[in-house]
């Protein structure tokens, strides 16, 4: 611990030695302070680090303190008053820490306590009130997105673990978030409401008997990775890949050689896995602490996590847990550097697509239709960027909701974009939020035929920005979509201007496009409303 860092923490804060510094390119004369504060099941956790000049993110403080949000919200359904005064504190006490320090950003979330807590408007609220502090509620995937971030850091320096597929896992105290990673890509995500908290839950609920708790973890695990085999598209994975404190105390029990040697990724042999468990199961809270040197409010969660961690290694087949040290805060850091080093708020969009394009697949689109659409929705973004002004952000929905804009036909074909819209609210789409789905619903939903009218309920009930780029991006897909009514790829290369009151698309052999030019005038007319410009098709090169 820092000099500083012994100053400014308040009693009953836990400050922990610094993560690894990051590489980062910057460009500010002085070096801007940057934090990140994580409120979730089992504590609420923070970093304070300083984008330095030369080129690395280095961490001053790293704090946390332990409260039992997620205990309330799955037991009542709410946040009790105890609890948010709890949690106020702490944030205040947080917030004395980051002054002192002059932090320029910050960046709050909170995860599946919080997210599923009936008052967390409230919460949000009071926090915001008694500290400044904005308190962002995040889907499950974007919790997947956050902790792949520092993971793919960790990975990148390991290439022998980065071919084939891998089930990434960071188990949580309030729920579990899984993402399929292919050849170092997440191609699909899922949150499963299974997390540490509810395993511990369980187990008291439970029989006394070693052997009856062990089954009932057991049984829990069976039926999360049941779920998710049916949610994620894969047979067998190569590797499984831990994230989570519980899975750090594996690794430095049972591996401490190889966690010495290579503290970023640890490997350690699954049929270890249950006898710790086993072993931690009949001790007390206080043994354990003791011998294990654990802080005694996360020795709980010890035994129910590796039970897991040891029946999904059997489940999978894979002979070892690959545990990575890498944190959801890590990821918040790393989205943040990058959000001010480039103006970016996009972190991993090819991982978007991928799992968009695996939505579509699942529900039996038409793919190419699906990846054509988008590569001539991305033309025509472009073209027009002057006219909607909108960012990279905006981009990605419109080429996420281009690719599955057809899945409702799964469902049937009449009516298909009316399906469309609620597979796409009932679905996750890794590195999109709720309010990021609503929007790509709401798009995909308008792709024909009706246009967004303010008696639709679930357009109408957007925020009135989301409501503005709904209309934007579904007039562009209205387009794009007319472009390849054939469904066939003849549009190729298509050259957009701006004549005049005219979107002019100039492509070759215009002639054959007969189909494309009923579509286009049929479908144009929400375009012409929104951006002043009618789409044309016009042959030649010119």
């Amino acid at each position: 611990m820092t000099e500083r860092a012994a100053k400014a923490a308040p009693a009953g804060i836990t400050a922990t030695a610094p993560i690894a510094a990051t590489p980062v390119a910057t460009g500010e004369a002085r070096p801007p302070i940057i934090s990140v504060i994580d409120v979730g099941a089992s504590g609420i956790r923070m970093i304070i680090a300083e984008l330095a000049g030369d080129g690395v993110v280095r961490t001053l403080e790293e704090l946390e303190r332990p409260i039992a949000l997620g205990r309330d919200t799955f037991q009542t359904g709410s946040l009790s008053a105890s609890s948010i005064r709890k949690a106020v504190n702490v944030l205040r006490q947080f917030r004395a820490v980051m002054d002192p320090y002059g932090v320029e950003h910050t960046r709050a979330v909170a995860t599946s306590a919080v997210r599923g807590a009936m008052n967390r408007d409230t919460f949000v609220d009071r926090v915001f009130l008694a500290t400044g502090i904005e308190l962002e509620v995040i889907e499950g995937s974007q919790e997947s997105l956050l902790t792949f971030a520092a993971v793919q850091r960790v990975l990148e320096a390991h290439p022998e673990y980065r071919e084939g597929e891998a089930l990434l896992c960071s188990l949580g105290g309030g729920a579990t978030e899984w993402a399929l990673v292919r050849n170092g890509q997440v191609v699909a995500s899922i949150t499963h409401d299974m997390g540490t908290m509810r395993m511990r839950e369980l187990l008291r609920a439970g029989s006394a008997d070693r052997r009856a708790r062990t089954r009932i973890l057991q049984h829990q695990a069976r039926e999360m990775m049941n779920v998710v085999r049916r949610a994620l598209p894969f047979e067998k994975v190569s590797w499984l890949v831990a994230v989570g404190s519980e899975a750090r105390f594996a690794a430095r029990v049972l591996a401490p050689a190889a966690a010495g040697s290579s503290p970023d990724l640890t490997a350690v042999a699954a049929k270890d896995l249950k006898k710790l468990a086993d072993l931690l199961l009949p001790l007390p809270a206080d043994q354990i602490s003791a011998a294990y040197s654990v802080p005694p409010n996360e020795t709980e969660s010890l035994a129910p996590a590796l039970l897991a961690y040891a029946e999904l290694t059997r489940l999978n087949q894979v002979d070892q847990l690959l545990v990575a040290r890498a944190s959801m805060r890590e990821g918040l850091l790393l989205h943040m550097v990058r959000s001010i080093g480039s103006a970016s708020s996009v972190l991993f969009p090819d991982q978007t697509i991928a799992a968009a394009v695996n939505l579509a697949k699942k529900y039996q689109a038409d793919e190419k239709h699906g990846l054509h659409t988008a590569a001539l929705a991305r033309v025509i973004f472009h073209a027009t960027k002057q006219q909607h002004q909108m960012g990279e952000k905006e981009q990605l929905l419109l080429e996420v909701a281009s690719i599955v804009h057809d899945i409702g036909e799964f469902v049937a074909s009449g009516g298909h974009h009316r399906h469309t819209y609620y597979l796409l609210t009932h679905s996750e789409v890794f590195g999109l939020s709720q309010m990021d789905l609503e929007i790509v619903a709401n798009v995909a939903r308008y792709h024909r035929r009706g246009v967004p009218q303010a008696d639709h309920p679930a357009y109408a009930s957007l925020p009135r920005p989301a409501r503005l780029t709904v209309n934007r991006l579904s007039a562009i897909l209205r387009v794009a979509d007319a472009l390849d009514k054939s469904h066939s790829q003849r549009v190729q290369n298509p050259r957009i201007t701006i004549v005049g009151d005219e979107l002019q698309i100039r492509v070759d052999g215009g002639e054959e496009m007969g189909l494309e030019r009923i579509a286009l005038d049929s479908k144009a007319g929400l375009f012409e409303e929104v951006f002043g410009l009618r789409p044309v098709i016009v042959e030649g090169t010119g």
